[in-house]
């Protein structure tokens, strides 16, 4: 049995000759395609042996990588990067783990370990598809993350060499890297996007690379597409909902989605242990105690067992196990103290109660604690300051998000406007009017649009002068309904010309039979006057 280790590289002469040092004795040929490299690569290359081809730079390492496979000329492929090697002593293993784990297989996966040299740190162990049998019909698809096909199709014999046989060491994700790469990789993931053919992971690859280079928004747009599209027969599949899951609980004002990715996660890849330790805190976050309690323990077994399979790297350490157990002995406290009306519910078989309470008990008790947190302000007693440090710490993520955007700790943007709009008039029914003027500063912060949802609330709980005051500096460009509850407030407050001149406003704006009636009900009152 022969095997080619097979490269392409461009200016790699810091780091080659230490990758091809490792394979020495290892393998029976080793293949260079130079792309066109202008320092030492290629001399450094011939020094070891290596037979040396010319292809130039297409922008694509599809392109490329076929042709060191079309020279290979060994029974099996290794397929490595300049900046990969083998521990010392690792490569002697290579011939003997194919004879022992490739007899029925054309692929075969092993371990990982990306390295920041920088650094000197571990960033994560997982399985990459790197020894192929050298078949009819391989070949590499994708201009970048490009994938070893058979025809076309994914490989779908393949088999696991244990990390204890075989390992490999990756450092090209340097901090100083990372940079130019994820640019390099955006511009080729967004050409094959836009060719009207990209592959079923390409969503994937540009969460990734989004993410890499700092922009949450498109990384959550595209994780988002990925996920959607379920669980997919690749190596480490999982890392979109990794990517999707850590923005989000960065978060707090985004439960709901964070929530919804957890539990999507725990269905599409129900190995992973953190993945059912980061739903528990969803769910304990949401109050529903004693299922939390059950993911947990979930999360527990599957470390106890053994955490991830073949293909998919998990993360959930020894530490991380204790930490899941001090939280799960705390929500089997708080569900024996009656604070999981979830888990009564569904113990009693009331499925539609307790769907209701998973939905609405986070609301249900935040708004409470909300308003407990504005009504206690001007106590300006210890017991009052630990009684309000007490219920800032019980606040789920989104009251979390608003209390700190009301006490100017976290910027006011989009989803806070919107989760006060949705929640405003049960925060009123608490406080009162008195205290929605307490919000007059935040609402200030507000776009147009989020002041006027905002208006709309208090105009059901009639806090006339929190409307006036939150839509007193409307511009040109306000729409007709912030005008006509402006001109209801101001009507309220007394103040009959500014109200006709709103409703006025909102009539030449968009004109509506609702406003017409506020205008006759404004000239019949003053008739009355």
């Amino acid at each position: 049995m022969r095997i080619s280790a097979c490269y392409i590289v461009r200016n790699e002469a810091a780091k080659l000759d230490r990758s091809l040092a490792s394979l020495e004795g290892a393998v029976d040929e080793i293949i260079v395609v130079d792309t066109g490299s202008s320092d030492d690569t290629v001399k450094i290359a011939e020094t070891h042996g290596a037979h040396v081809f010319h292809f130039p730079w297409q922008d694509d390492f599809s392109a490329a990588r076929n042709v060191s496979l079309s020279k290979a000329t060994g029974d099996w492929i290794l397929v490595v990067d300049a900046d990969e090697y083998f521990p010392e002593g690792m490569a002697k293993n290579i011939r003997p783990a194919v004879e022992r784990y490739g007899a029925d297989v054309d692929l075969l996966i092993f371990m990982r370990r990306e390295f920041d040299e920088d650094k000197g740190e571990v960033l994560l162990d997982t399985y990459v598809s790197r020894l192929l049998r050298r078949t009819d019909g391989l070949a590499y698809e994708g201009a970048i993350h490009e994938e070893p096909r058979r025809h076309g199709n994914i490989i779908s014999r393949m088999a696991t060499i244990p990390d204890g046989e075989l390992m490999m060491m990756h450092t090209g994700y340097s901090a100083v890297l990372l940079r130019s790469k994820g640019e390099r990789n955006l511009a080729l993931l967004l050409r094959e996007l836009e060719s009207g053919h990209p592959r079923d992971s390409i969503y994937m690859y540009l969460a990734e690379t989004y993410d890499g280079l700092k922009d949450e928004a498109q990384a959550l747009r595209f994780a988002w597409m990925d996920v959607m599209r379920g669980r997919k027969p690749i190596i480490f599949a999982s890392r979109t909902y990794c990517i999707l899951i850590r923005i989000l609980a960065k978060h707090p004002e985004r439960y709901q989605e964070r929530r919804k990715a957890t539990a999507m996660a725990v269905k599409d890849f129900p190995e992973i242990p953190e993945f059912h330790a980061e739903y528990a805190e969803c769910l304990a976050l949401g109050f529903a105690y004693r299922a939390a309690v059950r993911e947990s323990k979930t999360a527990l077994d599957l470390f106890a067992s053994g955490v991830g399979c073949g293909m998919e790297p998990s993360m959930f350490t020894q530490e991380t196990a204790d930490f899941v157990r001090e939280r799960m002995e705390m929500w089997e406290r708080l569900a024996l103290e009656g604070m999981d009306a979830f888990g009564d519910l569904a113990g009693r078989g009331d499925w539609k109660g307790a769907l209701a309470e998973a939905e609405n008990a986070a609301e249900q008790k935040g708004t409470m604690l909300f308003s407990l947190l504005l009504l206690m302000e001007d106590d300006d007693s210890e017991k009052a300051r630990e009684a309000m440090r007490f219920s800032e710490s019980l606040l789920p993520p989104e009251m979390d998000a608003m209390w700190r955007a009301y006490r100017g700790e976290m910027p006011v943007d989009a989803q806070i406007e919107e989760n006060f709009a949705r929640l405003l008039p049960v925060i009123l029914g608490f406080v009162g009017k008195k205290g929605a003027k307490r919000l007059k500063n935040l609402f200030a912060k507000f776009s147009e649009k989020g002041r006027v949802a905002a208006a709309r609330a208090l105009t059901e709980a009639e806090a006339w002068d929190s409307v006036s005051a939150l839509l007193s500096d409307l511009r040109g460009g306000a729409d007709e309904e912030a005008f006509r509850l402006l001109g209801v407030s101001r009507y309220r407050l007394g103040d009959r010309a500014g109200a006709k001149r709103y409703f006025l406003r909102a009539r030449e704006i968009m004109p509506s039979a609702e406003t017409d009636s506020y205008l006759r009900w404004l000239g019949e009152a003053a008739e009355d006057a």
